[in-house]
């Protein structure tokens, strides 16, 4: 199918979306991309909101199909749902160039749901940099910027806490103290948002307090605190996760099931071939991932799975 006639579909609310229409806008060259561009600014927002999301989800199924470029214009869209569904059709990306993409969008953007989608998307670039995948002046702009948002008393809350979850892997001193300004707080996304950030730090000097939260009365907090200790992944926090195996929220059971499989040791398996006996399925599989982890993390040539 022509460009032409692939604008010509997406533009018409009566064609139903399908592979063979938008296979059209994967891979354009750079001057298909400026034909896109201005086509594109023509189409009706609820029409450009539906093929978005279309996008995104048929580049999930189909990994042969690259829609960076298209959507990269997308971030350029005066409509705030479609810059956000953007930013999340990017999410896989790690190519340095979207990174001054991103800082742009997080200092300049109208909307403070864009610019939190924004913080969170440059979180995978701050990993980047601590693993040294990234040049070193990328490191720093992406940290440079995560931290401009969290010194901002003036910016929206939801911004500043994706920030601080961004930031976390930078394991500062400065990011130390925003993680103990969120988890002060009386406001309990903040106070969960610390938890993660925690965890991202890597650092085992939170892990008193991540015992503290495993006992919480929030459901949100105990599964915050789960995650983040299979995060920092050290051996000595199994013992305090077991028990929320039996926890009664089923997302703090399998946040509790994957954090064992992260840590691994001889207590976490046991714990783990303990869920296969339970006759939930839901935990009985989590359960065999989990294991399967620890198993390929302690003999990676491994191939055969026995619990």
């Amino acid at each position: 199918m022509s460009l032409d006639q692939c604008l010509q579909d997406i533009a018409d609310a009566g064609t139903t979306l399908n592979y063979n229409i938008l296979v059209g806008l994967s891979d354009l060259a750079p001057a298909e991309l400026g034909h896109f561009a201005k086509s594109w600014s023509k189409i009706d927002v609820d029409r450009r909101r539906h093929v978005i999301d279309c996008m995104v989800v048929t580049a999930e199924e189909n990994a042969d199909l690259d829609f960076c470029s298209v959507i990269k214009v997308c971030l350029r869209d005066p409509d705030d749902q479609v810059r956000q569904r953007a930013i999340e059709g990017l999410w896989e990306v790690e190519d340095r160039s979207l990174i001054l993409s991103l800082v742009e969008v997080l200092k300049r953007d109208g909307s403070g749901e864009v610019r939190a989608a924004a913080a969170m998307a440059l979180g995978k670039f701050a990993i980047l940099a601590q693993d040294g995948k990234v040049l070193a002046k990328d490191g720093d702009e992406v940290k440079e910027s995560l931290l401009q948002v969290l010194e901002n008393e003036n910016e929206w809350l939801g911004v500043r806490r994706r920030a601080l979850e961004s930031a976390a892997p930078f394991d500062m001193a400065q990011i130390h103290k925003y993680i103990q300004w969120a988890y002060d707080s009386d406001d309990v996304d903040l106070k969960c948002s610390s938890l993660y950030a925690m965890g991202k730090t890597g650092n085992s000097t939170w892990l008193p307090v991540l015992y503290r939260e495993l006992q919480s009365s929030l459901p949100p907090m105990r599964y915050e605190a789960a995650t983040a200790c299979g995060e920092i992944d050290e051996e000595e926090a199994a013992p305090n996760l077991v028990s929320l195996i039996q926890d009664d929220d089923i997302q703090v059971q399998l946040a509790a099931i994957g954090a064992l499989g992260k840590i691994g040791g001889s207590l976490s398996k046991k714990a783990l071939r303990h869920c296969l006996k339970m006759g939930d399925q839901v935990l009985e599989d989590a359960a065999k991932e989990a294991l399967e982890a620890i198993q390929a993390t302690e003999d990676p040539l491994s191939f055969r799975f026995d619990f």
